[in-house]
């Protein structure tokens, strides 16, 4: 059928699947679609001068079914003189009680990019045709996507390319049958159990009946996405680039603020994908957004491991220090001394600076610098107060609580840079302190509301 020899060679030629003189590994199951792609890049093989192999990945999910499958592509293989490689992947025991299907895709592309290392080829080419595309489309929309969802699977993708992205799956069992192709039935894709095989079985045929060609004006959709996709790439790629330094990503909030919401959404999915390697609901986007919007500080957790936080000015995504981290903790003992905390750098020496400690004392307390703790308090003329409702009364970063260094004197708080000083009793030498902010810490973030 030239259709679907025609079709490929558009699809190859309009996304630039691959170059002449290719080393092509087919992802063969052995169903209709991976036999059909098989069997139109070996009608290619002269032409564009290819080297054509095959690689099967046996799951042990089916039992006799799976074994009879591998079975079968050994000898289709041989019978068409293709070298094949196969693989074993016993996904029931890596799975664990874990998303059966997940775990099996992951295994999958692992074992292919393994098995094209071992032959040395340049691509794994993959039997998904337009029909398989419609369904992915119409399983994002219903579940809730961002434009990614929606455009569904690309047609070249690093080393993967799918040269039936244009065919139907109609037009992948005609080819079958004028070729008289030999193929197998995954019995598992006859059941409703899973979500794909739902709509292919149920849904998409109700839709057909109002537009017989839904798969093309999938396409035309898509496409347009994929357009949509990149205009938005070259917005938002210079923002996250520019703001994630070090594994986190900081922007300054009066800059996310001038982005339209579209692509402030894209921003703000992309800086956490960035950081954390996970995807943000919906929900989740449209909470961040909210945040920027409204002054105040603001926290969220939205997967173990990664920490979202909103100042004042700044928006902030990083990974979590997690509960229990040990702060810090110095005893100054010698004179002069310099210290570099997580916000500033403290020097001590005689008579100068900002008084903390009569000399005569110190030498045998010494000075305490460290981290807040639990049941720190601050004295006043004629009162004391928690040092933590002391640096929320003055607004001061939640964020950065944990990382303020608090100088301690015989069992009491004595200083704190920028914030308080108690000055020490003397009437001769002293310690004194001088503080200086550090660089990277010079964003000061003022404004912040919290009550805890």
């Amino acid at each position: 059928m030239e259709s679907v020899q025609s079709k490929v060679r558009e699809a190859i030629a309009r996304f630039s699947l691959f170059p002449k003189n290719s080393k092509i590994l087919v992802a063969l199951s052995g169903g209709p679609d991976s036999v059909t792609l098989l069997h139109t890049l070996l009608s290619l093989k002269e032409e564009m001068n290819l080297t054509v192999g095959a690689v099967h990945v046996n799951h042990m999910l089916r039992g006799e079914e799976s074994d009879r499958d591998e079975a079968f592509v050994r000898e289709l293989c041989k019978n068409w003189n293709v070298p094949l490689i196969v693989k074993r992947v016993n996904v029931p025991e890596v799975s664990k009680g874990r998303n059966v299907e997940a775990v099996a895709r992951r295994e999958r592309y692992r074992l292919f990019r393994e098995a094209l290392s071992e032959w040395n080829g340049d691509y794994i080419a993959l039997g998904h045709t337009a029909s398989d595309l419609t369904e992915t489309v119409l399983l994002n929309l219903t579940k809730g996507s961002g434009i990614k969802g929606l455009r569904g699977f690309l047609p070249k993708r690093e080393v993967f390319i799918r040269p039936l992205f244009l065919v139907t799956r109609e037009e992948v069992e005609a080819y079958v049958e004028e070729n008289n192709l030999p193929f197998v039935v995954d019995s598992s894709n006859l059941k409703t159990d899973y979500d794909r095989n739902l709509i292919r079985l149920e849904v998409v045929p109700v839709l057909k009946r109002i537009n017989p060609a839904l798969e093309e004006a999938v396409l035309r959709e898509t496409a347009l996405l994929r357009e949509f996709e990149d205009f938005v790439k070259s917005q938002v790629e210079p923002v996250v680039s520019e703001y994630l330094k070090g594994g986190s990503f900081c922007a300054p909030v009066k800059v996310l603020r001038e982005f339209p919401s579209f692509l402030l959404s894209e921003v703000l999915r992309e800086a956490y994908r960035r950081v954390s390697g996970k995807d943000l609901s919906y929900k989740s986007v449209e909470e961040l957004k909210e945040a920027v919007k409204q002054s105040g500080f603001k926290k969220f957790s939205f997967h173990k491991g990664t920490a979202v936080y909103k100042t004042q000015e700044a928006f902030c995504i990083e990974p979590e220090k997690g509960k229990g981290q040990k702060g810090f903790y110095y005893e100054v003992r010698e004179l002069p001394s310099s210290l570099e905390t997580p916000l500033y750098t403290l020097k001590f020496s005689i008579n100068s600076g900002l008084p903390v400690a009569p000399l005569s004392q110190f030498r045998s307390a010494g000075i305490i610098v460290r981290s807040r703790k639990p049941g720190d308090r601050l004295k006043f003329k004629g009162f004391s107060k928690p040092l933590k409702k002391f640096l929320i009364e003055k607004r001061f970063p939640a964020h950065l609580r944990d990382l303020v260094p608090v100088v301690e004197f015989n069992g009491e708080v004595v200083f704190i840079p920028e914030l308080y000083t108690r000055r020490a009793e003397t009437e001769g030498d002293f310690v004194g302190v001088e503080f200086e902010r550090r660089a990277e810490s010079s964003d000061k973030r003022e404004g912040d509301k919290e009550t805890g």
